[in-house]
């Protein structure tokens, strides 16, 4: 939800979560669900920079007994959304998802979305989805009474036991995975045509992190030599992770391509200027590639560059990944965050 302060409303049952784009149709859903007694803690403001995730954010959340999730392109592609999604996991809250509007799901939303029971609100009469919602909300002891004929809704007992969305807490998996899920799908890291960065053809300012980005392409034939530009909203140390269709897993920062950890908060582009490579060459098997850079605001201590530059990356093992996941976990998770992509290799 692009958010403001507010107060939380007391004793509120369910979280609103939704992007600003979409407010209009959202309060009017909620207007609704508040009409026949469902208590909603939802942010009616604008957002106010620098402010959108404040205790208010955290209270409303860790005391409601389930998230209601708005969903839309604008929502599903909201940086503040996937947050809202990520506390709500965090404190073991439910969701329920509400479709505003038909549209594809973000690869890193796929996991907490997919194979869920939807209740589609689009252009349907209140009088048909509002009893859905009620019914699912019963599931977690979000009690209604029945409503009255005059109200002109359906009565919940009509709605058949199977077809009943249900809410339920999601689990996080483990491991790279997890991580995977939890960071920020996003188009601040992408692969480029090596060739592009060697004639200075890419852009070299910072750009609008919204704004789409010519240069990025997501399919690569096998052989082809790419390099990776990442565009950091602040300096930090930078972890690299590649885990390609073999399921290897490849530490490319720090290795012999970026043996620098430490990123400043602008543009940089990969293998680093000191690296004795110039280019990535796309290898392997054809597939999906998934990138994962983890930035913290102190090195990891992970000592993960080869000793002889002969051996460009290492391989990791689980060994590996649980060191990695010990040291994020007593860092702290106000101290790092992660961003996600991916790119297709192509026979």
């Amino acid at each position: 939800m692009d958010t403001h302060l507010q107060t939380p409303l007391p004793a509120a049952e369910v979280f609103v979560s939704y992007a600003s784009q979409d407010r209009a149709r959202v309060l009017e859903v909620v207007r609704s669900l508040e009409e026949v007694g469902v208590r909603a803690w939802v942010d009616r403001q604008k957002i106010l920079g620098g402010r959108n995730y404040g205790p208010e954010i955290v209270h409303g959340i860790r005391s409601c007994k389930v998230m209601i999730l708005m969903c839309s392109d604008a929502s599903l592609r909201s940086k503040n959304v996937k947050q809202e999604i990520q506390l709500a996991w965090k404190y073991d809250r439910p969701y329920l998802p509400l479709l505003l509007e038909p549209t594809n799901f973000p690869e890193q939303l796929q996991y907490w979305l997919e194979g869920w029971q939807w209740i589609e609100v689009l252009d349907r009469p209140v009088t048909v989805w509002l009893p859905e919602v009620l019914t699912a909300l019963a599931s977690v002891d979000i009690q209604r009474a029945h409503m009255s004929v005059d109200t002109g809704y359906a009565s919940m007992s009509s709605i058949p036991a199977q077809a009943r969305p249900l809410v339920q807490p999601t689990t996080l998996p483990q491991g790279l995975q997890g991580l995977r899920v939890l960071a920020k799908f996003t188009d601040q890291l992408w692969p480029v045509p090596a060739e592009q960065v060697r004639r200075g053809t890419t852009p070299t300012t910072s750009r609008g992190l919204g704004a789409p980005q010519d240069s990025v392409q997501h399919g690569y034939y096998l052989g082809s030599r790419v390099c990776l530009a990442l565009e950091l909203e602040r300096a930090g140390h930078l972890l690299l992770l590649d885990e390609g269709p073999e399921g290897l897993i490849y530490c490319l920062c720090p290795s012999w391509f970026a043996p620098e950890t430490a990123v400043p908060a602008h543009r940089l582009y990969l293998p680093q200027a000191r690296s004795r490579y110039d280019a990535f060459v796309v290898s392997g098997r054809p597939g999906r590639e998934h990138l994962l850079a983890i930035i913290t605001d102190e090195p990891l201590g992970l000592e993960w560059l080869p000793r002889s530059p002969t051996i460009p990356a290492r391989v990791l093992n689980q060994a590996d990944i649980d060191m990695l996941l010990a040291r994020l976990h007593d860092l702290g998770e106000d101290r790092w965050f992660a961003l996600s992509t991916y790119f297709d290799v192509m026979a």
